[in-house]
């Protein structure tokens, strides 16, 4: 006969592998056996919250603590439970319990700063972005913090940007940037906040690795060509920029610039070709319709 303790680590697999109601059922024999396990009480509460029945979890999760009321993992899957039934205060406070408990928890600090994020007040993201990178500092590969903080520094400095907070914007950009280097759109960022920042020949260096993701983005061509004609690269500046016009011929942004640096350079008549009318379309002629085929005629017998 199995032990308690294989009990439950099969039931702990089952969990894990999303096969709730096996799971639920195997928790539920152990506590037929033995009422008081604590880590069947803490599961089995984890689990009805995942099965919308957070106000029975909490009961579980309750007597679980009682139990063991210096388990750190048990206070934060109460407050995750918490944070589900939107007791956000009550919820801190276990937050809180937890990390009391175990200041190097790296889940409870990303969950906390789910639930601060969840607020929506002015402080919010602040105080996201700090717990994300506590929770960073302690596991640097636990990919939802990583993801979330991503997202958050994107988007806060994306809005500082275009607010004209360049200081602030370029501190966001350049750890979202660290934090994922495969997003095009955090590269372009950083460059046009590097360029605004008076820093060209470090713009340059974002913008190519956003056009290097993203072959065909038009914006990244664009602004690397114009980057490079303010670092005193004229010459250089003519690829991308004759790049951008092929990734959309009718945008005038591309040809206008591109016309601007050939004439820099010299090369009048190759820009004013660039800013003619396109000649208008004629229309297409039908073609002719093809001969019946040629049969053999049959012989008449």
């Amino acid at each position: 006969m199995a032990t308690i303790l294989e009990a439950l680590t099969l039931a702990l697999d089952l969990h894990l592998a999303g096969r709730f109601g096996e799971a639920q059922e195997l928790y539920t024999r152990i506590l037929d056996v033995e009422p008081e396990q604590p880590d069947a009480l803490h599961y089995l509460g984890v689990l009805a919250g995942q099965i919308d029945r957070g106000e029975f979890g909490l009961t579980l999760i309750g007597k679980a603590l009682a139990l063991r009321p210096e388990a750190a993992d048990i206070h934060a899957n109460r407050a995750n439970l918490l944070r589900g039934l939107d007791r956000l205060d009550e919820a801190e406070d276990s937050y809180r319990r937890a990390l009391a408990l175990r200041p190097d928890f790296a889940e409870a600090w990303t969950d906390r700063a789910f639930a601060r994020h969840g607020r929506g007040d002015p402080a919010a993201i602040d105080a996201t972005a700090t717990m994300l990178e506590r929770a960073l500092r302690i596991e640097p590969a636990l990919d939802p913090a990583r993801e979330k903080l991503v997202d958050l520094l994107h988007a806060r400095g994306r809005l500082r940007l275009e607010s004209g907070q360049v200081t602030p914007a370029l501190s966001d950009l350049i750890r979202a940037a660290a934090l994922d280097q495969q997003d095009a759109d955090i590269a372009f960022l950083l460059g046009n906040a590097l360029f605004a920042a008076g820093l060209r020949a470090d713009s340059v260096i974002a913008f190519r690795n956003a056009l290097a993701l993203v072959p065909d983005f038009l914006s990244a061509a664009l602004n690397l060509g114009i980057a490079l004609a303010a670092t005193n690269h004229a010459a250089a500046a003519l690829a991308p920029l004759r790049h951008a016009v092929r990734i959309d011929p009718a945008h005038p942004a591309p040809r206008d610039t591109l016309a601007l640096a050939l004439r820099s350079l010299g090369h009048a008549e190759e820009a004013d070709a660039l800013l003619m009318p396109a000649p208008p379309l004629q229309p297409v002629k039908p073609a002719p319709k093809p001969a019946p085929p040629f049969r053999r005629p049959r012989r008449r017998s």
